[in-house]
């Protein structure tokens, strides 16, 4: 009894680990008896509407909106800073590292703005505060021959900067 279940298991085993021969055949079915018929759309964009004179605004709603506006221009001058660019030199976790970088820079750029700052897990060390990116991009080119990952960052920046 045995045995007639080992031959029985192994013709199975043998009958299923039998090798098929590989189609040559391309696969050839036509499924556009299938597909939906939607009507055309034709997509026009509404042209916008214009007035032939400005419109203008007028009573307590303008005051409002000038009253807004001074409040944000004399916040932002008390905050001294606008929008700018910097120069990020080394973005790490190592701290001695990010020291080290900061003396190193403060010696080959004295007269620029070098700030080491930790955003938990990073130590960042950001160097100049640049109006334009174009005068960052062109102190960039410079940097990278030291740094050659450095890149160019918006950020906010004082007012009264190095570059002005």
């Amino acid at each position: 009894m045995r045995f007639c279940r080992l031959i029985f298991l192994f013709s199975v085993l043998v009958l299923a680990c039998k090798v098929s021969k590989p189609v040559n055949r391309a696969y050839n079915e036509d499924l556009s008896v299938y597909r939906l018929e939607l009507p055309k759309v034709i997509d026009v964009a509404p042209l916008p509407k214009t007035f032939k004179e400005s419109v203008e605004l007028y009573g307590h709603i303008t005051k409002e909106i000038d009253s807004i506006s001074h409040l944000m221009v004399a916040q932002n001058k008390k905050l001294n800073l606008r929008d700018g660019f910097v120069i990020q030199v080394y973005s790490n976790t190592n701290r001695d590292e990010a020291l080290d970088i900061h003396n190193y820079c403060q010696d080959i750029f004295p007269e620029l703005l070098i700030n080491l700052t930790y955003n938990q897990p990073n130590y960042r060390i950001k160097i100049g505060a640049f109006h334009e990116k174009l005068t960052a991009t062109r102190f960039l080119n410079d940097i990278k021959k030291t740094f050659p990952k450095s890149i160019v960052i918006a950020e906010k920046i004082p007012i009264i900067g190095p570059d002005e």
